[in-house]
């Protein structure tokens, strides 16, 4: 694409991202107060403000449909159309499509006008229609009819973590297929139906991924078709005996599963906006299957041009600093010259104090609003309460706690299978929460907040938590052995590689599968996460998080004649013990801490360094989730403030060094990574 504007680009995009996030938030807003004409005006003035921007760098696509969507809200400003759920639904899906071009734009992709066509005629069609009045409005809602066409395998909605799951079940010898069932059309009792049909189905395999959600075909709340990903060792021969030997079905189909290619995408993309220009009857365009695919690519693409707003008196602050600075360097040099070592002294003195403070003002300016994440979630908990059919509420606390700008971008990730988790698996159906006794309308709480040198995100649920009997049930299936475990510790079963506790995997999350990774992204941003669930009362995650990933408190020991720096957040105390105090059990050597027993970490030998012959040795206490550890170490130097510096790959792989750090005397340390060497304990 030829652009003569380039210069202003970067502007361009982050004007734009904070713009579509503004929209987002002023028509959730709006849904709930669909008379405020201050809501109203003011979303009109951020849409123009979007569309001139837009003209202006002569993206015309762009232009085009904020333009129409602008006509929509002058609608609603006017009173000649009023605001429903039906309308808020589509200014939503303009909003998703114009963050989609912008991310395009960001990739230097080229528009097409076919991206909107379909959107766009959509709009123009209920916009023509608010001359016959509200009432002719509202029939521009999707209205129910029976399946027409031929019965399709393809998936409208495609997610990339089915790939990793299906990519494990073949290496692990099962076979995957995509299967698409189509009722008789006079099927009265759809959702005990599909249950029996599905219930057969898993006696042998899995189900991973159904369209519609599990909720949907549960409730009946389908026409005909419905299609699923199924994982088991039976033949294709056999999968289609256990299908036919159910009633009330019209046709079916069996087929190898096998991931939308992106020729596969655009030849559908194609197809589709010719039959619909065609027939003349625009409707909501599918989102096509593999476009997450290009959402993460474009997610990769921005990661690499991070951009961060600043406040303008910490740049004045830093700017003093930094003269303040330059005065004594030039003291420092003229006392130098003059061989004063009192003046000297003094200048080294003011130096250190002005980069200490510097140092913290540096860390400061990376530091970010965890709301920059927490702002998107509002609309996400809506699409899936209409998804669903929950009736759910997101409150939010403390999204003004501030984080390293590196750990709030990876943050989003976890928290919104997390998320996810929670509304589809953890807030029950209206009426089930009405039996219980709750409030029909679930409740999901997000909070942040600082805890001395780290930040504790919570985010809870007040649904249906993690009955033990339903995990260990699962667990025993797959062949965890849970002989002799806690409630607790069968409940934390779900964050086991692959572990699932639903009975069937719905294609917005399934509680546990996931998990695992969300665990190990935590872990990589230097943090930690636990679980608290009880049956009938609701599920809560605790994630705690550095407050920055580039300088950190540490207590620097010496194991042989090595020196390690031992991240200090993770320390409880440290105590000394001889080799008369450390026993042997039958499986690991223990040490007496406080009333019990704790295990004892051999560092030299783990991490195979020749260690001092002394006979007294340094404990440091760490506490790793619920558990205390003794790690051995020869000596104690002291605790220091560290840079973090990034390590080889090769010794990252090793799995048990965070990073390094460069001493005063110029010499490196190794950072320990507490937490894999006690997990990994020998």
């Amino acid at each position: 694409m030829a652009d003569d504007n380039s210069v202003y680009r970067d502007l361009f995009f982050e004007e734009s991202d904070d713009n579509l996030q503004t929209l987002n938030d002023s028509i959730l807003e709006l849904e709930q107060e669909p008379d405020n004409i201050d809501l109203i005006n003011s979303i009109f003035r951020v849409a123009h403000t979007l569309k001139g921007m837009s003209a202006t760098m002569g993206y015309d696509v762009m232009t085009k449909l904020t333009h129409k969507m602008e006509d929509m809200f002058d609608l609603f400003k006017t009173g000649k159309m009023k605001v429903n759920t039906d309308h808020i639904s589509l200014v939503f899906k303009c909003l998703d499509k114009l963050q989609e071009l912008v991310d395009d734009l960001r990739d230097d992709k080229e528009l097409e006008e076919s991206q909107i066509t379909d959107l766009w005629n959509e709009l123009d069609r209920v916009e023509s229609s608010a001359g016959a009045g509200e009432s002719e409005a509202k029939s521009t809602a999707p209205v129910e009819k029976h399946d027409e066409g031929a019965l399709s395998t393809k998936f409208e909605y495609y997610d990339d973590a089915d790939t990793d799951v299906v990519n494990d079940a073949k290496a692990d010898g099962m076979n995957a297929y995509a299967i698409a069932i189509r009722l008789d059309k006079d099927t009265m009792l759809k959702g005990p139906r599909v249950f029996l049909i599905t219930e057969h189905l898993e006696k042998d395999g899995e189900i991973i991924r159904t369209e519609p959600s599990a909720d949907l075909l549960e409730n009946g709340d389908f026409d005909t078709d419905f299609r699923m990903i199924y994982l088991t060792r039976d033949s294709i021969d056999d999968v289609k005996h256990i299908i036919e030997s159910n009633t009330e079905i019209d046709s079916y189909i069996v087929e190898e599963f096998k991931e939308p290619t992106a020729e596969e995408e655009k030849a559908e993309e194609k197809s589709e906006t010719e039959e619909k220009k065609a027939e003349a009857k625009p409707a909501e365009k599918k989102k096509p299957a593999a476009r997450p695919a290009a959402k993460t690519q474009s997610t990769a693409h921005k990661a690499k041009n991070q951009m961060i707003r600043v406040d303008l008196t910490r740049l004045d602050r830093f700017l003093n600093l930094v003269s303040e600075i330059v005065v004594y360097r030039n003291q420092l040099e003229d006392a130098t010259n003059r061989e004063s070592i009192d003046e000297i002294r003094d200048s080294l003195e003011q130096v250190s104090r002005l980069t200490s403070e510097l140092q913290d003002l540096v860390l400061k300016i990376r530091m970010q609003q965890v709301s920059v994440v927490f702002s998107r979630f509002p609309r996400m908990v809506r699409d899936l309460s209409n998804q669903l059919n929950k009736e759910m509420k997101l409150e939010i606390i403390g999204e003004e706690t501030e984080l390293d700008k590196t750990v709030v971008t990876e943050l989003s990730e976890p928290l919104i299978h997390l998320l996810r988790n929670s509304a589809d698996h953890g807030i029950e159906d209206p009426e089930t929460r009405k039996k219980l006794g709750k409030p029909e309308v679930g409740t999901i709480t997000l909070a942040a907040y600082q805890e001395g040198n780290k930040v504790l995100i919570t985010l809870s649920d007040d649904g249906k938590g993690l009955k033990p009997e339903i995990i260990k049930a699962s667990a025993e299936k797959k062949g965890i052995d849970t002989t002799g475990m806690t409630d607790r510790e069968i409940q934390m079963l779900v964050f086991h590689p692959g572990f699932s506790t639903a009975k069937k995997i719905t294609n917005i999350s399934g509680r546990g599968v996931g998990l695992d990774a969300v665990q190990a992204k935590i872990a990589e941003l230097g943090g930690s996460i636990e679980m608290d669930s009880k049956p009938d009362v609701g599920t809560t995650f605790i994630i705690k998080l550095p407050l920055t990933l580039s300088i950190i408190q540490a207590l620097m020991v010496q194991i042989g004649k090595e020196s390690f720096a031992i991240p200090l957040d993770v320390v409880e105390r440290v105590i000394m013990v001889r080799e008369k105090d450390i026993m042997q059990t039958s499986n690991q050597e223990v040490c007496k801490f406080q009333e019990g027993l704790i295990p004892i970490i051999r560092t030299d030998k783990l991490l195979q360094v020749p260690s001092s012959s002394s006979d007294k040795k340094y404990a440091i206490i760490v506490k790793i989730g619920k558990q205390y550890y003794g790690v051995l170490v020869d000596k104690m130097i002291g605790q220091q403030e560290i840079v973090i510096k990034k390590i080889d790959p090769m010794l990252q792989k090793i799995k048990k060094y965070q990073g390094a750090t460069i001493l005063g005397n110029g010499s490196i340390a190794l950072i320990l990574d507490v937490n894999a060497i006690c997990n990994s304990r020998q």
